[in-house]
């Protein structure tokens, strides 16, 4: 069973940071070095790192940042205004004392948030285990690095830069 480690890297330094030569999946040679975004709780931050990855990888990193993004720049704005415009026909139920109406919005807003649940977990659940993400007091967590690529990747940059937390 191959080892894995999570590999906590100090945000400040993520443009300074050398890759590892290996791929952080499976410790092979890496067929490219990409630069992902890390994701945040909401969304998709301005932050990037260098990962060496199989192509496999690269592609579903690349795809989730471009997701994230198109959901924080349209999808997000466009539940905002539906929810919104779902309010209409409550606010205009409750003037005229009319339940129709009431109800009407409600189902609008119960499809809204069922949409938006099924939306975010496909989204989610396309995303590659190894996908940067932001962590608390100013880390960048990557999941499941392989255990010798991470050892690697810590002796190649300076000390404190890089911890690794087995799993």
């Amino acid at each position: 069973m191959r080892r894995t480690v999570d590999v906590w890297l100090d945000r400040r330094s993520l443009a300074q940071l050398r890759p590892p030569p290996a791929s952080i999946v499976d410790g092979r040679t890496a067929e490219c070095i990409v630069r992902a975004c890390c994701l945040r709780a909401a969304g998709v931050s301005r932050l990037a790192v260098s990962l060496p990855v199989d192509e496999a990888t690269a592609n579903r990193f690349a795809r989730t940042c471009r997701h994230e993004a198109m959901w924080d720049r349209r999808a997000l704005p466009l539940v905002l205004v539906v929810g919104a415009a779902g309010l209409v026909p409550a606010v205009i139920g409750t003037a005229v004392q009319d339940l129709s109406l009431l109800l009407l919005s409600s189902l609008i807003e119960a499809c809204l948030a069922v949409g938006t649940l099924v939306a975010r977990s496909v989204i989610s659940r396309r995303r590659s285990r190894h996908h940067p993400v932001l962590a608390g007091r100013g880390y960048v967590l990557v999941r499941d690095v392989d255990w010798e690529t991470a050892r690697s990747w810590a002796d190649l940059n300076p000390v404190g830069t890089i911890v690794l937390r087995p799993r």
